[in-house]
């Protein structure tokens, strides 16, 4: 049978659509997921070879971590704040995030440091009650975070690769997320003190371990999600999707092993953050430059990196100098519990991918702009 090869050669060239990124494909793909999968399954193989569940000391896990709390993590909590703050009617659209909400904290900071009994120590006591009830309000505010910040990166990636989740899909990877979060919350439950929790103290033990084996299925269902959207798309799903979905697992099955790499989890998840407060940033900047210039991308992104870091020790390091170091609770800790907290309400605020605003200032580098 002779072929039409005339007609063929005069149908138009069907291109694939161009994906979108946020610094580059690459970039994204290292970043919010790539090197903390890489990290996590060292630890994972580590953790194996000790022979099971590995106890470190904390101390010295953070006195170790410096370093990379000053490089990565705290520059991920600053950068929520030029976003918030700029532009100037943001206080009229969000007014909870950008004025009440740090109104009630430094409110809370007061009490803490009012109430305080001086300790043994030199510097500025606070009240242990009431800096107990900020650092677990930021501990378990934390689970949500960690989990919203995943999927707001899943639907991101899934718009950019022009990957559309049937509603049943997107319900089964969020449940999934959920399950982490309740993992989360009971895994965190384990250290309070009996008398907070009551007759419920109990069962946390046997509550967790039932997540467990919650949390191994939420996995295989999101796995059955990927391998129907390969099937329907006829491709694998973007890497940055499955990287962003992976990483996050990855990350609770470290701590159910290795309780004190708590740290490496914070590194992960800020290394995350920062692509998307930096592009943003890029964005706007593109924007306010009236004489047409293309940003050279490098210098700017280190003087940008250069505020964040100055920034974030100025807010989570200098106040230990001030601190009464006698006492659990320090004011450093009580502030950092405070900007923590006010951090994970910004992020609910500011980063909703549905919202056409976030859309537009996300991806105005793109052609055409995805919104």
């Amino acid at each position: 049978m002779k072929k039409n090869t005339k007609n063929r050669r005069n149908m138009p060239i069907q291109t694939a659509p161009s994906i979108g990124y946020i610094l580059s494909p690459r970039i994204d793909f290292w970043m919010t997921g790539g090197i903390s999968i890489i990290v996590m399954c060292l630890l994972l193989v580590y953790a194996v070879a000790q022979g099971g569940v590995v106890t470190t000391d904390k101390g010295t896990l953070i006195g170790s971590a410096l370093v990379f709390q000053a490089l990565i993590n705290w520059p991920h909590f600053m950068g929520s704040y030029s976003l918030l703050y700029r532009p100037i009617e943001n206080l009229r659209k969000y007014p909870l995030a950008t004025i009440y909400v740090p109104m009630a904290l430094l409110l809370g900071i007061a009490v803490a440091v009012a109430a305080g009994e001086q300790g043994a120590g030199q510097g500025v006591a606070v009240n242990q009650d009431v800096a107990t009830f900020l650092w677990l309000g930021a501990a378990f505010y934390l689970a949500w975070h960690y989990t919203g910040q995943a999927w707001g990166m899943i639907a991101t990636f899934s718009r950019l690769s022009h990957i559309e989740l049937t509603a049943y899909e997107r319900l089964t990877v969020r449940i999934g997320l959920r399950t982490l979060l309740v993992w989360h919350v009971l895994w965190g439950a384990q250290d309070l003190p009996e008398r907070w929790l009551g007759g419920l103290h109990a069962y946390v033990s046997d509550l967790l371990s039932v997540m467990n084996v919650v949390c191994i299925f939420a996995f295989a269902a999101g796995l059955m999600v990927w391998y129907n959207v390969r099937t329907r798309i006829a491709r694998m799903p973007d890497a940055r999707i499955l990287a962003s979905w992976l990483s996050i697992y990855l990350w609770y099955l470290v701590l159910f092993f290795m309780p004190g790499a708590y740290l490496f989890v914070q590194f992960s998840h800020a290394l995350q953050y920062l692509a998307f407060p930096l592009r943003v940033e890029l964005n706007r900047n593109a924007r306010q430059n009236h004489r047409g210039e293309k940003t050279q991308v490098f210098p700017w992104g280190v003087r940008y990196y250069a505020m964040l870091l100055v920034s974030g020790l100025a807010v989570f390091y200098l106040p230990e100098y001030a601190s009464d170091h006698s006492t659990p609770f320090t004011l450093a800790l009580v502030i950092a519990s405070a900007v923590s907290i006010h951090h994970y309400f910004v992020d609910s605020c500011i980063w909703r991918i549905s919202n056409p605003d976030v859309r537009r200032n996300l991806f105005a580098h793109l052609v055409p702009a995805r919104q």
